[in-house]
């Protein structure tokens, strides 16, 4: 028995021992600072510096109402700002750069790496570079920056996020317009007072919606001032839901600036215009816009214009892509507005 409790308790030891190497071989003589990347309480952050070495560079700053800014002009994308802080909590280090591979990284860090500098309150608490993808494209080379000197430290690691396979290098991107945020119309129907749509190449199909008062609404013909008979209240109450969040897709980045000139010279497929209760309007016009894809029709031979895309002009001068699925359901037809014909057949 006595045989039986030592062997028990030398088991005990020896595994211990064993958690205790693997453990301190693993962390090496690396000082916690050096491979310290998360930020822990991402609710203090309230502003965040990228910059390349591109001389590209974007400041993203938390407003009072908790809504986030590009570079002090433009609302910014929730999405990507959450993906941003998420990865700024839950980034860990994998490993660090083996010896014979520190120089080499560090000067690729050098030469192309993303700075990022992340404030809590007000205060710079944390920067490192962003460098590139592993080979297996599971890790990202990083370097700490010591807050005191401004230098990089002397350790490059491989960092991650536990659970996630890929890299996190396009986390960190220094594009202005890649942060922006990309509404176009963002409304409950309590804030609507009226929604135009003009139909210049086919004018009998344009109409005005307006809010008279809760629960009661009118459709007008455009063309003839008329007032739509037989509207269906439903029908109106599910459009004006359709406009609670429709995003664009991306900045017309595919097309020449003369393509675009050119676009927006030819006559709109539409022009929509949102009037909320305080009479501020949010006008966009909407373009055909060239199959550059060469995307084919029935007959084989490519369409004259993009099937899927269409560009936008918005409020504020920007020219945008947008898909017809996603803003087809905001351009019906008048007839959408009409009580459907319910009678039923008469028996034989």
């Amino acid at each position: 028995m006595k045989k039986n409790r030592v062997a028990i308790i030398l088991v005990v030891i020896l595994g211990s021992l064993s958690f205790w190497f693997i453990v301190n071989r693993r962390s090496g003589t690396i000082k916690p600072t050096l491979r310290d990347f998360a930020v822990e309480d991402t609710a203090s952050v309230n502003k965040i510096f990228l910059a390349d070495k591109s001389g590209n560079s974007v400041t993203l700053e938390r407003q009072d109402d908790n809504t986030w800014t590009v570079n002090g002009k433009y609302i910014a994308r929730p999405d990507a700002l959450q993906m941003l802080l998420t990865t700024i909590k839950k980034i860990d280090v994998k490993e660090p750069v083996g010896k014979g591979k520190q120089d080499n990284v560090i000067k690729q860090l050098a030469a192309k790496a993303i700075k990022c500098e992340i404030y809590q309150e007000g205060e710079l608490t944390k920067a490192y570079y962003v460098g590139t993808e592993t080979i297996d494209q599971t890790g990202t080379y990083m370097i700490l920056i010591d807050l005191e000197t401004i230098k990089p430290s002397a350790k490059a690691f491989v960092t991650y996020i536990p659970g996630f396979e890929g890299y996190l290098t396009t986390r960190y991107f220094t594009e202005e317009k890649g942060w922006r945020d990309r509404t176009v119309f963002h409304y409950i129907p309590t804030q609507i007072k009226s929604v135009k749509l003009e139909s210049p190449e086919h004018p009998e199909q344009g109409y005005e919606v307006s809010i008279l008062d809760d629960n009661k609404f009118e459709v007008k013909r455009l063309k003839d001032n008329s007032v739509l008979p037989d509207m269906d209240t439903m029908a109106v109450k599910q459009y004006l839901s359709y406009f609670r969040q429709l995003n664009f897709e991306s900045f017309e980045v595919e097309l020449k600036q003369y393509q675009i000139d050119s676009t927006l010279k030819t006559t709109p497929l539409n022009i929509l215009t949102v009037t909320d209760n305080k009479g501020k309007t949010n006008k966009v016009t909407f373009y055909s816009r060239p199959n550059l894809k060469k995307v084919l029709g029935q007959d084989e031979k490519p369409l004259p214009f993009d099937p899927i895309r269409m560009d936008a002009l918005l409020d504020n001068g920007d020219v945008v892509m947008l898909q017809y699925f996603v803003f087809g359901k905001v351009m019906p037809p008048v007839n959408y507005f009409q009580k459907k014909n319910t009678a039923k057949a008469p028996r034989a």
